[in-house]
């Protein structure tokens, strides 16, 4: 470690938050009480009244949706080879504990609008390193003035011990040559150093101290893997679906519909009213009939004279607006209002769609990298490939098909394509499949087939027409 990367570490280890991150530590915070429903009441309630507020949260469906649509089907993450892949499975876990731990992860974005994966490596009794989804609230990142995809370090920071004590982990690049600023993130000398810090919360003073010693991570890429939720140019952080905006609309929303349900609650039923007679002078016979004592006197219902229809339409409009401003549109999250009747296209659904589907594919990108780049840094610490090869190591992703499928109508557009001369790996792709899975099962299955019939059940397997020919060809052919 050179003097300078000391001094750059020892200065981060006793400097205060700057008020930049703060304020973002603020944003998530709130946006997380948002997504949380714990929202705050618009209208004061009277003691001994009941509560007229009406607390609608629009916010957690937004961010549901865009997770769903995310990771809400299965990803198959495949290596260049069959180590690889038996490794890779047993780092990120099964189908369920893998799409759950990116579910989170999405969670996360689509919340605070950054994502961390901390990978931690084996101790003794382990045999693979562990993936640790980070919460973005207590990660801050400092990187270079002029190139913010430069990280310098990365500062884990939260209370513990029912907030007495304060942890602080700095974990920062050392570059010996100094070539970092120039080659960037691919500087393949570089290598990072772990150190903890404490201190007894006192209101944000006191010193800091180290503990423990100081932990080597000798490989040029950090222990820490992050990406965007969604693209955010000329800054670090990315951009969350729940925005100020969209939230601050949310609440609006609640004060409308809360205004129209305290308006219900003491207009919506007509009250009775006499004029020209005192309350002494009226009198209501057993027949529940109504006697006025003078011809003069009036008896008429004081009632409303319109049905709200100005606050319902204001506060459908602010649902389609936050509809617009996420992307996320009222027929993906089920709006009976907005399904349309009949059966739909397949063009008119990815219209329907269309929003959604754009910002998905943008974060299948941004996540897509870091889902690779996680695969290869649990690759190069198992000693399954060189770190000469971590830059250029092929890893596939097979998304899903993002919209459901009417089945006949696909398969009857694969055989019109099949006949125009597309390729059968090009359908299936398009029709959701994963062409080498249906190779192997095919092969699969036509082995059993041989095997039954060899043991004289079943038919035999169908042989293609071009190897049929070739063995009535063949005079060799069973002899």
């Amino acid at each position: 470690m050179n003097p300078q990367s000391q001094l750059t570490i020892q200065s981060l280890a006793q400097a205060e938050m700057p008020q930049a991150d703060r304020d973002r530590k603020l944003d998530m915070q709130n946006a997380w009480k948002a997504y949380h429903g714990n929202l705050q009441k618009p209208l004061k309630v009277s003691a001994n009244q009941p509560d007229d507020n009406v607390l609608s949260n629009r916010c957690a469906p937004i961010v549901d949706k865009g997770v769903s649509f995310l990771f809400g089907q299965v990803l198959k993450i495949e290596a260049e080879d069959d180590v690889a892949n038996e490794y890779l499975k047993n780092v990120w876990g099964d189908d369920d504990d893998r799409m759950t731990m990116l579910s989170q992860l999405a969670m996360n974005g689509g919340v605070c609008g950054q994502v961390f994966v901390k990978v931690i490596l084996p101790t003794n009794d382990q045999q693979y390193p562990r993936l640790v989804v980070l919460d973005p609230t207590v990660v801050r990142v400092v990187t270079m003035p002029e190139d913010c995809e430069m990280v310098l370090a990365y500062i884990i920071e939260y209370p513990q011990l029912n907030n007495t004590f304060e942890k602080r982990q700095i974990i920062s690049r050392v570059d010996p040559d100094g070539m970092a600023d120039d080659i960037g993130v691919d500087d393949m000398d570089s290598t990072w150093t772990i150190i903890n810090y404490v201190r007894r919360s006192q209101g944000g003073n006191g010193s800091w101290f180290q503990v423990g010693e100081i932990e080597e991570w000798p490989y040029p890429f950090p222990p820490i893997i992050t990406c965007q939720n969604l693209p955010n140019p000329n800054e670090y952080w990315g951009t969350p679906d729940l925005t100020p905006d969209i939230i601050d609309m949310n609440r609006v929303l609640n004060f409308i519909q809360s205004n129209t349900s305290r308006i219900l609650k003491f207009h919506a039923h007509p009250k009775t009213y006499a004029s020209g007679v005192g309350a002494a002078q009226i009198n209501v016979g057993v027949d529940e009939l109504i006697c006025l004592p003078n011809p003069e006197a009036k008896l008429n219902n004081l009632e409303m004279h319109t049905d709200l229809g100005s606050s319902l339409n204001f506060a459908s409009v602010l649902r389609s607006d936050m509809d617009e401003q996420s992307r996320v549109p009222a027929v993906a999250l089920g709006r009976l209002s907005e399904l349309p009747k009949g059966n739909i296209s397949g063009v008119a659904l990815q219209l329907l769609f269309q929003p959604l589907l754009e910002k998905t594919v943008q974060k299948q990108r941004l996540y897509g990298r870091l889902i690779r780049e996680v695969s290869r840094v649990v690759l190069v610490i198992g000693k399954i490939i060189n770190i000469e090869r971590f830059a250029g190591y092929g890893i596939e992703l097979h998304w899903q098909n993002l919209l459901p499928v009417d089945d006949l109508a696909a398969a009857q557009t694969g055989l019109a394509l099949k006949q125009l001369g597309v390729s059968q790996q090009t359908i299936l792709l398009q029709l959701g499949y994963n062409p080498d899975d249906e190779a192997d099962k095919s092969q699969q299955e036509d082995a059993q087939k041989l095997m039954n019939w060899n043991r004289g059940q079943g038919m035999p397997p169908m042989i293609p027409p071009v190897q049929q020919q070739s063995q009535q060809q063949s005079p060799f052919i069973g002899r």
